[in-house]
């Protein structure tokens, strides 16, 4: 019986696939280069970017959730008042909306 490996068919052109992708990435990094930027530099200040955008996401989620219990509390205490905010909020929201939207249509 013959020895079936999914290795015996699939190594060749994966190893050229990854030579290509190799090829392909040396040339955008000379690329790079000759546009005065470094690949690593910029990975560094993409990963730099994404970890403060992800601090700023965790503070701005603790804030919401502090305003929210906040708001929470106003409402359970004067539903009445908490009603008609809510109203007002909504009537401004369209109002501002519709606004926006004529104002883009000239």
């Amino acid at each position: 019986m013959a020895n079936f490996s999914l290795s015996n068919g699939v190594e060749k052109p994966v190893k050229s696939q990854l030579r290509e992708l190799r090829h392909q990435l040396n040339s955008i990094s000379k690329s790079l280069a000759d546009h005065g930027l470094d690949f690593e530099d910029l990975a560094d200040e993409a990963e730099d970017f994404v970890h403060g955008a992800r601090k700023n996401a965790r503070r701005a989620a603790k804030h919401a959730r502090k305003d929210i219990d906040v708001l929470s509390r106003a409402a359970h205490k004067a539903p009445a008042s908490a009603g008609a905010v809510l109203i007002v909020a909504a009537a401004v929201g369209f109002g501002l909306g519709y606004l926006l939207h004529i104002a883009q249509d000239n």
